[in-house]
């Protein structure tokens, strides 16, 4: 247990064994302790718990605060080892069509060149949000998975987008994962990423391929429901439902049979609201 916090028991049980001594001095001993000395001393051990109590309250909100500064550093190092990557990877990509050039392959030169502006277009697109946990976060998932063909639809900057960045993190992660374990079934692995803005709401749409049984569309947010056997806990999606509802946002999904696609999409408010509102 935290030394402050068995500081806190201490002054309470403190408390307890004056006012159990003070009653049993007047009860069963002929010596009468003053009351006002009694009283004087309980004041003051009270006094001295509610000082303890609130500065314990502002080293709480400052260990959280830290915490969300820690998590932002570590997903903004993941962003930085990806973007290395990304140059090394560059680099190469360089002498593969400065060789084209060379060999008068003017065509697949070209075609090279299309290619590898889409991934430059996507990397842009990341760079340019404001929050940076989230460009690390998909970056990081997207380069590990070299075989994933991801599709980036980013319409905004997230700027005005004031949720915890542990909760954020938690919450895309989660669906990503679930996102990316379903890709695993199908021939073409691929998901489609979308975040935009519409009036007072950001919006965080993921769609892979698959879809999800009527008879088990009304229970997969419940906790310890899975379709992943043993490897699943059937715990992301009740967290993510759970972590959207106190941002103030809303969860969704379409699993449509016609086009064998599911979409998840989570709606976050520009201006953090109370839960149910």
């Amino acid at each position: 247990m935290n030394k402050r916090w068995l500081l806190f028991v201490d002054l309470l049980l403190l408390q307890l064994f004056l006012f159990i001594l003070l009653a049993y001095n007047y009860v069963f001993t002929s010596f009468k302790i003053p009351i006002i000395i009694v009283l004087f001393t309980i004041f003051g051990v009270m006094i001295s718990s509610l000082w303890i109590v609130r500065e314990m309250l502002r080293l709480v909100e400052r260990e959280s605060e830290a915490e969300k500064v820690m998590v932002r550093l570590e997903e903004a190092e993941k962003l930085i080892t990806t973007l290395r990557s990304k140059h090394h990877d560059f680099v190469n990509h360089l002498q593969v069509i400065l060789g084209l050039i060379q060999l008068k392959m003017d065509n697949d030169a070209a075609d090279y060149i299309k290619g590898l502006s889409k991934d430059l277009i996507q990397i842009e697109k990341l760079v340019s949000l404001k929050r940076p946990e989230v460009a690390a976060l998909i970056s990081s998932k997207l380069a590990s998975l070299s075989y994933l063909q991801a599709s980036l639809d980013i319409n905004t900057t997230l700027a005005e987008l004031s949720i915890p960045p542990e909760k954020l993190v938690s919450i895309l992660g989660n669906l990503l994962d679930n996102a990316i374990y379903e890709t695993s079934f199908y021939k073409d692995n691929w998901i489609k990423i979308r975040i935009d803005q519409e009036d007072e709401w950001f919006i965080f749409e993921i769609t892979n391929p698959g879809t999800i049984a009527p008879e088990i569309r009304e229970r997969i947010f419940e906790p310890g429901f899975t379709t992943k056997g043993q490897e699943g806990t059937g715990m992301g999606l009740f967290i993510v439902k759970n972590l959207v509802r106190e941002c103030g946002g809303t969860i969704s999904f379409n699993s449509r049979d016609d086009e064998i696609i599911t979409v998840f999409t989570v709606r976050l408010p520009k201006t953090p609201m109370e839960p149910g509102n």
